[in-house]
């Protein structure tokens, strides 16, 4: 069987605003597409017509923000695509607007879009995409569903809604955990192979400090018990990065987890599982190409939006203040007094800018003694800009270090030495350590992701899993 997955399509109607200055502080505050979006699902969806599929599943976040108008072009879409390969989904938080955020867009103006989508509604209008067709149904306190569907003799999709837990973090009660581990138990005692969805994450894929709110609530001890109940593997959304995390129970069983990256952002990750029901082959590919508005577009422009969540910061710091703080508010980064940090930071940001990484290394080294950045390692690379290293590394967050692997060797060693710096240095500061345990751990934590991104643990591009 092959079966793609997908995640975070995060559909945005047009019709909602697409243009204003408004609506461009939003296009550029987010990593995926905005106003692309129906053009890339489009792409996406005309793909899987055209390839021999058994099932597409996706991940939630179906809408942008739970509009209405959003919700109808996309469950049209969706019904398109249905006509010619099964489509199974969850939905998640942006799918009803949880969170009071759906909006409208004219001129400089942000508007209240209040026809949104209820929990309820959404389990009604979606159910024909999975819960309709299943043979094991759980309804949670939000009026939602999770779905057990045979997808063959060999083989079950578990679709797992997880928007809260009953308490208040997103995840499962107790009594639905437990009705997912008679599930996968049943399965099992079937002979069949499970594949399950949610939309939040069930492992940690990179650090605390990036995942701390991404997780579901108690989330190691669910996916131990998920792991003992048999689930061998799970796809995930939310985080928008490509990355693949497991976890050993106390008992030897493990749990693999597959965080799929938004379709609508880079690097359009596309995730392809071949599978007889006992093993499962998972490999990513990327959509290349979308037409919009009649003219096409490729894989890069997907890129360069995701690039410009700095890019736009960076131009705009050199413009002035009130540009750069409008491009930070955007971002949710409110700095008081900002027109006091202002000329630091449009100095420090032309430099990121301009400057090539010899010159750069030159100067941390002149001021640790020699002892900040590899010598060897840096003049390899020293006539390399800078600013091209810092968007490698933006990058690589979101797609499972593809970016990372494109830089030499000798480009790695220096951004793992630059990551450590901080660490290196407060250790020698001739002050209590207990004091210095928080700032500590935020740089431990910088120096570990530097070390994911540059050396990963595993290949996050292709894995073969026993279910």
């Amino acid at each position: 069987m092959r079966i793609a997955v997908i995640a975070d399509l995060h559909h945005y109607s047009r019709t909602l605003g697409d243009e204003g200055k408004a609506f461009d502080l939003r296009q550029g505050s987010d990593q995926k597409c905005l106003k692309e979006t129906g053009a890339i699902i489009d792409a996406a969806f005309a793909r899987f017509k055209e390839e021999k599929l058994d099932a597409v599943l996706i991940a939630g976040d179906i809408s942008d923000d739970g509009e209405t108008v959003s919700h109808k072009e996309i469950i049209e879409k969706l019904e398109d695509l249905n006509k010619t390969v099964p489509v199974f989904l969850t939905t998640a938080t942006h799918d009803w607007c949880c969170d009071g955020r759906a909006h409208r867009y004219e001129g400089d103006e942000i508007l209240p879009e209040t026809d949104v989508y209820t929990p309820t509604r959404l389990r009604e209008d979606y159910a024909k995409f999975g819960a309709d067709k299943c043979i094991g149904e759980y309804r949670t306190h939000l009026d939602k569903s999770s779905y057990c569907y045979e997808l063959s003799p060999t083989l079950r999709l578990l679709a797992l809604e997880d928007d809260q837990d009953g308490i208040s973090a997103s995840g499962y009660s107790d009594d639905h955990l437990n009705w997912i581990c008679d599930q996968i138990q049943n399965a099992k005692e079937d002979g069949a192979g499970v594949i399950a969805f949610q939309h939040h994450l069930l492992l940690e894929n990179l650090i605390p400090l990036i995942n701390k709110s991404q997780k579901i609530g108690n989330n190691e001890y669910r996916a131990g018990r998920l792991a003992d109940a048999g689930l061998r593997l799970i796809f995930v959304g939310h985080s928008h990065m490509q990355r693949t995390s497991s976890l050993l129970s106390e008992n030897g069983n493990t749990i693999t987890q597959i965080n799929v990256g938004s379709l609508c952002g880079h690097p359009a990750p596309i995730n392809y599982i071949e599978t007889d029901g006992k093993t499962a082959t998972v490999t990513v590919e990327h959509l290349q190409k979308f037409v919009l508005d009649g003219e096409e577009k490729d894989g890069a422009y997907i890129t360069n939006h995701t690039k410009d969540l700095l890019g736009r910061i960076l131009t705009a710091s050199q413009n002035n203040c009130a540009d750069f703080d409008e491009k930070l508010r955007a971002l949710g980064i409110k700095i008081k007094p900002i027109d006091k940090i202002y000329p630091i930071a449009k100095w420090g940001c032309k430099k990121l800018l301009t400057t090539s990484v010899g010159k750069a290394a030159k100067t941390v080294n002149r001021l640790t003694a020699g002892k900040g950045i590899d010598k060897k390692a840096y003049k390899q690379v020293a006539d390399d800009n800078l600013i091209d290293y810092v968007y490698a590394i933006l990058l690589s967050v979101f797609d499972g270090s593809k970016d990372m692997d494109k830089l030499p060797d000798a480009a790695k060693t220096v951004a793992k030495d630059v990551a450590s710096l901080p660490g290196r240095i407060i250790r020698k500061v001739p002050f209590k350590k207990d004091k210095l345990q928080g700032v500590l751990k935020i740089t431990d934590q910088i120096e570990t992701l530097m070390q994911e991104l540059v050396y990963p643990h595993r290949d996050h591009q292709h894995m073969v899993i026993d279910l």
